[in-house]
Parts: structure tokens; C-alpha cells; sequence
């Protein structure tokens, strides 16, 4: 009977970032390089989960998964991708959205449009990589300067609806109704 292998904790915090980098760095939408909803999604690419796998390639230039340029590289694919073809919401992306074309793929029936969780997520990941890339060279000056435009065109109090909350979903067809 074959015995379990034993691992330091050490080992075992390093085998569970390389894989969670691992799924997140092979399974990235290969026109976008967001993260694919599972790794059965074909086109089928999702706002929060990419925030999520953009903290991943963080992890995997610190830890040397991957090099600086290569992390660098994916990251200026998904920002010029998230710029230039992903259909937004006053700024706000939708939870998923197709990788190649940037169209809207609705979550549920009135889930068509915004939704601020989700981008939310992915503002996290974007931020935290325009935090990481500080050198004073033109790929990661881009990235930064992408971050900002991004994070900045985000009508955030567009949803507050004049109130001291943020709500969750918008629609252009359905306005407010899933909150």
C-alpha cells in the first residue's frame, strides 16, 4: 500500500500556490488572458475570478513560477483586453463576458450588466499588480497607467443610487431589479 507523502508546512503552502497559480496561468482565456469561470468555459471568462488569477501571477513572480516579463506580459494583455473589448457598465464590468469578443454573457435573466461585486474583485487584482510593477520602465509605467484608467472610469457612486450603500447589479434593461 502506497504511504502518504509528508509534507513541511513550508512544502505544502508552496504546492498549493503552484497549482493555484498553475490553474489560473493555463487556463487564462488565450485572446484575453482573464481567467476562464472553470477550466471547461471555452470563451465563458469571469470579472472576479480574474482578479483572483491576476493576484495568482503576482504570487508566481515572487515565488518564481514565472518571470517578472512573462507576469508583466499577461498583465498588459489583460489590461489592454479590459480597455479596449470588454463591454462595461458606467465602468463597471459584468460577472462574465466572452474572451475573444468582450460581449456581455449574461449570469442569470436580469444579470445582464453590472455587477459591482464582481468588479470589485477585479479592481483588487488590478490594484494590487499597479502596486507590484514600480519600476520606472514603459511596460510597467503602461500597466500602471492602465490600472488608474481602469479602476478610474468605474462610476462608483453611479451606484449608490444617491444613498450611503452601494448596490450590487445594474441593467440596461433591467435597471435596478436585482438588488
Amino acid at each position: 500500500t502506497p504511504q502518504p507523502v509528508t509534507l513541511s508546512d513550508d512544502s505544502l503552502l508552496t504546492l498549493v500556490q503552484q497549482r493555484t497559480f498553475k490553474y489560473f496561468w493555463d487556463f487564462g482565456h488565450p485572446v484575453s488572458g482573464l481567467s476562464r469561470e472553470r477550466n471547461t468555459s471555452g470563451d465563458v471568462c469571469t470579472s472576479g475570478g480574474s482578479g483572483f488569477g491576476i493576484m495568482s501571477i503576482l504570487v508566481g513572480i515572487q515565488r518564481n513560477f514565472i518571470s517578472r516579463e512573462d507576469g508583466l506580459n499577461r498583465l498588459i494583455q489583460i489590461t489592454d483586453f479590459l480597455t479596449d473589448k470588454v463591454i462595461t457598465y458606467h465602468g463597471a464590468y459584468p460577472h462574465w463576458f466572452n474572451g475573444t469578443s468582450g460581449a456581455t454573457i449574461p449570469f442569470s435573466q436580469f444579470d445582464d450588466g453590472a455587477d459591482l461585486v464582481e468588479t470589485s474583485y477585479l479592481m483588487m487584482g488590478l490594484l494590487c499588480a499597479r502596486q507590484f510593477f514600480t519600476k520606472n520602465n514603459n511596460s510597467e509605467k503602461k500597466l500602471r497607467n492602465q490600472v488608474d484608467y481602469l479602476f478610474n472610469r468605474v462610476e462608483w457612486d453611479f451606484f449608490q443610487k444617491n444613498e450611503e450603500v452601494l448596490y450590487w447589479h445594474w441593467s440596461e434593461k433591467y435597471g435596478w431589479k436585482m438588488n
